[in-house]
């Protein structure tokens, strides 16, 4: 099925802020416990050069994902099904790029289902607003979860092993939800801090997210109490747009210290970047 003309230009814009949002995430410094222009966080596998081989092999896969979405704008099943055969694809053109390092697995996820929502919007016609984007995301995730993870394997992912302890989906809870973290929270955050300049409203975005987001990669390095310490860290910022640098400089070091990572929440603040440039 061919992709008509007049969506060609569309599709570029969508690809083009897929890959400006990637940029974004990792270039925000500082991040705490995360990879950025200061310091490779909690991670001794992986640095800034790491993440953009990694972004310049995802980048071939970003226009499928949308034109995927206006292919079967109609039916959420096989829509889905392909963006996942796609985002396999791309997971393995990503582990090629950087020898064998996870730095976009979970992103590659929620690329291939915000991307290919909003290419759903654009085959059916409807504007992409927040509120439709929410909806088809919803649409297209239906029932994932039970899909996914009420049958857990042998070798459990950190995702199947988050399930199981604590009943939560994950970032496929998120999805199936239609990403109400971003939408409710780190969304509506970033415009209102706009106002302060990108980075401020980027790194406000983030605390929020940390603070709201079961982030199971955090489950992954220390359980529960990895996730609650960061969560709690997180709900202490006071909302200064002055205060925010310095503080994530200190929850960096305090991160680094008990080698935690909130790659969940750096997941969807790329995300949360994404969606605003999709929405406006």
């Amino acid at each position: 099925m061919s992709i008509p003309t007049n969506f060609i230009e569309k599709i570029d814009f969508c690809a083009s802020r897929a890959k400006e949002a990637m940029i974004e995430e990792v270039m925000l410094t500082p991040k705490p416990g995360l990879v950025d222009q200061n310091n490779n966080g909690s991670h001794d596998d992986m640095n800034i050069k790491t993440f953009f081989k990694s972004i310049d092999a995802i980048e071939k896969f970003l226009k499928p994902f949308v034109q995927t979405g206006v292919m079967y704008c109609i039916t959420s099943t096989k829509c889905f099904n392909e963006l996942r055969n796609i985002g396999c694809n791309c997971e393995e053109a990503m582990f090629k790029a950087t020898k064998g390092v996870n730095t976009h697995k979970g992103m590659i996820f929620s690329l291939a289902v915000i991307l290919g929502a909003h290419g759903q919007l654009l085959g059916q016609h409807k504007k992409t607003s927040p509120k439709n984007l929410h909806e088809q995301i919803k649409k297209l995730c239906h029932g994932l979860v039970q899909k996914d993870l009420t049958s857990v394997s042998n070798n459990p992912t950190s995702g199947e092993e988050f399930y199981l302890a604590c009943k939560d989906g994950g970032i496929r809870q998120e999805a199936q939800n239609g990403y109400p973290t971003l939408f409710y929270h780190s969304l509506p955050t970033y415009k209102k801090y706009l106002q302060f300049g990108k980075k401020t409203a980027l790194h406000v975005s983030l605390i929020v997210l940390m603070q709201n987001l079961q982030d199971s990669t955090l489950w992954a390095r220390d359980k529960k109490s990895g996730l609650k310490y960061v969560q709690n860290y997180a709900k202490s910022f006071r909302f200064d747009p002055k205060g925010v640098e310095p503080f994530l400089k200190q929850m960096d070091e305090a991160l680094i210290l008990r080698n935690l990572s909130p790659g969940g929440s750096a997941d969807l603040l790329a995300m949360t970047y994404l969606v605003h440039e999709l929405t406006l």
